[in-house]
């Protein structure tokens, strides 16, 4: 399975037109300026290839932070059979509307 930082890089670059030089571990979607409709496309497309449900909770990540729970998640449903959260603070990728 593509690890999911690889495949976020690739759909924000393929799908958002995101320049891959500005997708960086430490960015965070506002900076690349995706905005709340373009994270509502992005998590569903994410959840369709991970086979994994993310909660709907709002915050703000770096693509660092929300790949590495997407990981998480996809381990979890490995390991019990279903998505399981990483850690006491899931992350979600969902933000303000614009």
């Amino acid at each position: 399975m593509e690890p999911a930082y690889d495949l976020m890089a690739r759909l924000l670059t393929e799908h958002f037109g995101i320049p891959e030089e500005e997708i960086t571990p430490d960015a965070t979607f506002e900076q690349l300026e995706v905005d709340s409709l373009a994270r509502v496309e992005l998590i569903t497309m994410l959840e369709d290839r991970l086979h994994v449900t993310l909660p709907e909770e709002h915050g703000d990540a770096t693509v660092g932070e929300a790949a590495a729970y997407l990981d998480g998640l996809a381990a979890g449903r490995a390991d019990r059979g279903r998505a399981a959260p990483v850690g006491d603070h899931p992350v979600a990728m969902a933000g303000p509307a614009r």
